[in-house]
């Protein structure tokens, strides 16, 4: 007879002490002492080993929460998601502002990894290299934030400019603040607008659209617009943390329910090249990075 494996009651428990055991990790950003249950528990984990009479995380992990946004983010990013998981448990639609501190810190670790997968790209992509070569390049920034991957995209190219287009007056203020003090004021004109809304025709090298970002109807609306606004060849990217196979994968089945709670477009790499194609572009490409998860997809305006 097979193994059943774990009743029920055992695996819920299990992933019971999972959620705390990832929230006792958090609780160990920033240098605060282990307590003796809180290093054990860690321990338990393999997370930390013994160091005299207390605990220490081990080096990965010290370097996990470190992180490249600053040791605060970590606990942030951890705080977040076990409170909407909260909320979807409850069953309330949860949203939580975030404060000035923690979207600058998440917007400059997004435009620290678009630095990254220009470098990619150009590797990768026939012709995009000679795109960020281009003097005078024009960038459009989908749902700019902070306006830290518009900075990722200018610092990358001289000469370029860019246009950076978010809905929230808050983003806007705090990526004029993060522009101005980056030196790239000038090269940046933020507006308070819906990509749904965007009516230039054939002024644009590169686009960043971020489907993370979008509602699925937001999307469909907004594929042909930034599409008109690029010049013909020019190329748009964008980028997707989901699968084409997900069948009988945990971590891509919470993703997709989390994307789905927040109203996120659930597109892995294939369907986004068929979204990308029957919305009038060509020559679409993935480009898998070096973060397991996440891949590039960019394609040509006609």
């Amino acid at each position: 007879m097979a193994n059943a494996g774990p009743d029920p009651a055992t695996r819920v428990d299990a992933w019971l002490s999972g959620a705390w055991t990832l929230a006792a990790l958090a609780a160990a950003s920033e240098g605060r002492p282990l307590s003796r249950e809180h290093g054990r528990l860690l321990a338990a984990a393999g997370c930390a080993e013994p160091d005299g009479d207390g605990w220490r995380l081990l080096p990965a992990y010290r370097a996990l929460l470190a992180g490249p946004a600053g040791p605060s983010a970590f606990p942030r990013r951890v705080a977040r998601q076990l409170g909407q998981a909260a909320d979807a448990a409850a069953g309330r639609d949860g949203h939580e502002e975030e404060d000035d501190a923690a979207l600058l810190a998440e917007g400059v670790a997004s435009g620290e990894r678009m630095g990254a997968f220009l470098d990619l790209l150009g590797e990768r992509v026939p012709g995009f290299g000679d795109l960020l070569e281009e003097d005078g390049l024009r960038f459009l920034d989908v749902g700019t934030g902070v306006g830290a991957i518009a900075a990722a995209v200018l610092d990358r190219v001289p000469g370029s400019s860019a246009v950076g287009l978010d809905v929230e007056p808050r983003a806007l203020r705090l990526a004029e603040r993060h522009l101005a003090g980056r030196g790239l004021g000038d090269r940046v004109e933020l507006r308070l607008l819906d990509v749904a809304d965007l009516s230039e025709r054939g002024v644009y090298d590169l686009a960043w659209f971020p489907l993370a970002a979008l509602a699925p109807g937001a999307v469909e609306r907004a594929l042909p617009r930034v599409r008109d606004a690029l010049r013909p060849g020019a190329r748009l990217l964008t980028a997707t943390v989901l699968r084409d196979d997900p069948a009988g994968d945990v971590r891509e089945a919470v993703v997709r329910w989390r994307m789905s709670l927040s109203r996120i477009t659930p597109w892995g790499p294939g369907e986004t090249a068929r979204e990308l194609t029957a919305a009038g572009y060509r020559d679409v490409r993935c480009v898998e990075t070096p973060e397991r998860a996440l891949t590039l997809v960019t394609a040509r305006a006609p």
